[in-house]
């Protein structure tokens, strides 16, 4: 079984072992449409198989440009999630 990997900003408490979550992939602007984002996304998805990492899933806004470019790339809406906060 894989070893329990962390999300970004939340480095304190595992998300659960065998289970890889990626969270805000950006890039930056002068590096767009040069396929570094697959790169990325490709590498990381390939530690999470090695990492035996059986489910991995994106957290991403709905209403956000790049979840075209994670369709493409196999990802599909699971389900929905809301969060408020106070000012």
């Amino acid at each position: 079984m894989g070893r329990p990997l962390h999300g970004p900003g939340n480095r304190r408490r595992p998300i659960q072992t065998g289970v890889a979550r990626f969270k805000a992939l950006n890039t930056a602007a002068d590096h767009l449409e040069r396929g570094d984002a697959d790169e990325v996304l490709s590498a990381a998805l390939g530690r999470a198989v090695d990492e035996s990492c059986g489910t991995r899933f994106l957290a991403a806004s709905a209403t956000d440009r790049p979840r075209h470019w994670y369709a493409r790339r196999g990802f599909s809406v699971i389900g929905t999630m809301r969060r408020f906060e106070r000012d």
